[in-house]
């Protein structure tokens, strides 16, 4: 009788204890992944970067021999320059690049210091240097800045594969008959073919599509034009004013990217920043 009454305490003991595992094992927590999950942070949102306007200049280009002739002249105390991108390394100092353009008549700029001159003249010549196909006497709509001109709707227009010499003076006394000391500027233009595939792109782009596609081909005259003209149309437009400096400090010519802008054309704009 009492090895009966030992056996069910026994018994009763262990099935007390694997209910209390049981139970045990019930209560405990289960961790939800998912939940955790939802319950972190949303990821920050980052900004796209701003694709920055840079100048690819072309691998290959012809260099010719720069023109002699004064960088300064009693109408201005510093030096005017034309606005060109800086020149390939090893180039000599006594060449400048040939820049290339697309256009027929393509648009030319000259950084311009403070200046007395109301008057300036731009001279395009043959490459040979001996025929003056074109020369403009341009009155000055402002007395510093970057001053464009474009070629005039009755010239005939540059042709494909030829080479050009183009000068801007400022007429420091447009009265005297002797210009050997006015400030001279200038450089060497060639008119090349674009791709079929290029002028295509061209053709179905958007205006500042447009600048990007002449930067990126090295066509410097057509980039500066084309975000010239925008900026003309958009003077508000704070994008196209840093597309701007992006692209002068892209060319080495930072210290001129915050000048205002003057087109010496008929059709005269000025821009300041």
């Amino acid at each position: 009788m009492l090895k009966k009454t030992l056996l069910l305490i026994t018994l009763g003991l262990t099935l007390s204890t694997e209910v209390l595992l049981t139970t045990t094992a019930i209560a405990t927590p289960v961790i939800n992944n998912a939940n955790l999950i939802s319950q972190d942070p949303l990821p920050r949102f980052t900004p796209r970067r701003r694709s920055l306007l840079k100048f690819k200049v072309p691998g290959i280009r012809g260099s010719r021999n720069l023109e002699a002739g004064a960088a300064r002249g009693q109408c201005t105390p510093q030096a005017i320059s034309a606005v060109l991108p800086a020149k390939p390394t090893g180039m000599s100092t006594t060449q400048i690049p040939v820049e290339l353009t697309i256009s027929d008549r393509p648009t030319f700029f000259v950084s311009v210091p403070e200046t007395s001159a109301q008057q300036a003249t731009f001279l395009l010549r043959s490459e040979a240097g001996n025929e003056i196909l074109l020369e403009k006497t341009l009155p000055l709509n402002a007395n510093k800045g970057i001053m464009s001109y474009t070629l005039p709707a009755d010239f005939p227009g540059l042709e494909v594969g030829k080479k050009y010499r183009w000068r801007f003076s400022l007429l420091c006394d447009p009265t005297g008959g002797d210009r050997s000391g006015d400030p001279v500027a200038g450089g060497w233009i060639e008119r090349v073919q674009p791709s079929t595939a290029l002028a295509t792109q061209l053709q179905t782009s958007t205006p500042k599509q447009r600048v990007f596609i002449y930067a990126d081909n090295g066509y410097w005259h057509d980039t500066l034009k084309a975000i010239a003209d925008l900026r003309a149309e958009k003077p508000s437009d704070f994008t196209l004013v840093r597309d701007w400096i992006d692209l002068m400090n892209s060319a080495g010519l930072s210290a001129i990217a915050n000048l205002p802008l003057n087109s010496l054309n008929t059709t005269t704009t000025s821009l300041t920043n």
